[in-house]
């Protein structure tokens, strides 16, 4: 699909090039006279040329339906490959002609050229379906044993028919909007006819100089804006005095474009869909049945069916989540007032341990936590201490190892007063005075005077 112009000014890739490697499928065109041109055409809006860049490179221009649309320089210190020359956009859809001319005195070359088409109507959904050319689908004509194969990693689904029969041809009947014909050139290789619904053209088979060696999964044939609908596509060779005999397919790609919405759907680049003018050796990737746009107005019963019931699991889902989060929220809710409860109330005597209240020390128990009591009881006074028969004589707790300086025998105050309580007893009379006393009468009892209830209560005594 790339002519060359004029004849001998291009070549292909140089054997001794040792960085051929580094260029897409291994291979690029490459033109050192100034004026050379490499010439192609498409149907769509936008493409882009990718080429190499060395330090002994010049200058070029590319022009688009005869107007330079971009000028360049493929010169660079240091080598570099499948960089971008130039990248045109936004074009009109329709018929275009590209020409990549050598304005300079060094070298220029080409590794493969990528364009942009539309497929069927504006927002149409494009499908694409890959045919190889084993499927059973292409018809090899006059017979099978006009036609032979070939093996190997280099083609397609491992696979490539190729004849020499003048007579040979293979065809595919199909339905679809556009589509691409892959096969390899080579310098033994014919012309191709190819023909779809009775219109033949003549695309040439990469003789005439145009390649020194096989080059493979290359695209040889490209059209689109076929409408729609079944059509048939025919190919054969067109061997001329001063080409070889042979043709091959290597795969045959269809798309077809379907309910059509209002928005664009493009073939570019070499994404499914791809519609793409190579250079000599570049390659091309195999497509199975694949769809560029979601976009459809028509949507199957199951489709709709799953959907529904997605979204009620889905739903039933999302409130499981909510009310286990809400479920959590109130426990760490109430756990945060209960401790916080805690933290904020008094140690209260019912909070003391027994031993102490019954004692009268009052110690209150320790807080966990390294936390202490909000209302601490204050701190005693560094005064003299009093004594009190009030305070309870009760043993049954001094007994415990627990409270030094308590015995049965009596209370003993604490160490740091240094003051010991003495024991109390009655004071005896002598043995004389008590056989002196006498029984006495009770006091008269006066009438105009309420009398005094008698006090059961001991007196207290204090010691200072």
């Amino acid at each position: 699909m790339i002519s060359y112009a004029p004849a001998g000014s291009w070549n292909d890739t140089p054997s001794d090039d040792t960085l051929a490697v580094s260029y897409s499928g291994s291979s690029y065109h490459t033109a050192s006279a100034q004026g050379a041109t490499a010439t192609f055409t498409f149907n769509g809006s936008g493409f882009t040329i990718f080429g190499g860049r060395r330090p002994n490179y010049g200058t070029y221009s590319i022009s688009v339906d005869g107007q330079v649309v971009h000028t360049g320089s493929s010169q660079s210190p240091d080598p570099s490959f499948q960089q971008t020359l130039a990248s045109v956009n936004g074009l009109s859809d329709g018929l275009h002609t590209v020409v990549l001319t050598n304005t300079g005195s060094g070298s220029i070359d080409i590794d493969w050229i990528e364009f942009e088409s539309r497929v069927g109507a504006a927002g149409a959904t494009m499908l694409q379906k890959t045919f190889d050319d084993n499927d059973a689908t292409i018809k090899y004509l006059p017979s099978s044993s006009s036609w032979q194969t070939n093996t190997g990693n280099s083609f397609m689904g491992g696979t490539l028919h190729f004849s020499n029969d003048v007579a040979a041809s293979a065809s595919l009947s199909f339905s679809g909007d556009a589509i691409a014909v892959y096969g390899t050139t080579a310098p033994d290789h014919a012309n191709i006819r190819v023909n779809i619904d009775g219109i033949s053209q003549v695309m040439a088979g990469g003789a005439q100089g145009k390649v020194d060696s096989l080059h493979t999964k290359i695209l040889l044939f490209y059209i689109n804006e076929l409408g729609g609908g079944q059509h048939t596509l025919t190919l054969s060779g067109d061997a001329q005095a001063n080409t070889g005999p042979f043709i091959d397919i290597d795969s045959i790609s269809v798309f077809e474009a379907v309910n059509p919405i209002g928005s664009s759907s493009t073939v570019s680049g070499q994404a499914a869909g791809t519609g793409s003018v190579l250079g000599a050796g570049d390659s091309v990737p195999t497509n199975t049945l694949s769809q560029a746009s979601s976009q459809s107005t028509k949507i199957p019963t199951r489709t709709i069916v799953g959907g529904v019931v997605g979204g009620i699991l889905g739903l039933i889902v999302i409130l499981g989540i909510v009310g286990m989060m809400v479920i959590r929220k109130r426990r760490g809710k109430a756990k945060r007032i209960e401790k916080s409860m805690i933290s904020v109330s008094p140690v209260l005597p019912m909070q003391w341990e027994p031993k102490t209240l019954e004692a009268g020390l009052a110690t209150p128990l320790s807080v966990s936590d390294g936390e202490s009591a909000a209302f601490p009881l204050p701190p005693p006074k560094s005064q003299k201490v009093r004594a009190s028969l009030r305070h309870s004589i009760a043993p049954s707790y001094y007994s415990d190892p627990a409270y030094q300086g308590h015995s049965r025998d009596g209370s003993v105050m604490s160490s740091s007063s240094q003051s010991v309580v003495p024991l109390l007893s009655s004071p005896r009379l002598p043995t004389h005075q008590q056989q002196r006393m006498l029984p006495r009468k009770p006091p008269p009892i006066l009438l105009d005077k309420v009398p005094t209830r008698p006090s059961n209560r001991p007196p207290s005594m204090d010691f200072l």
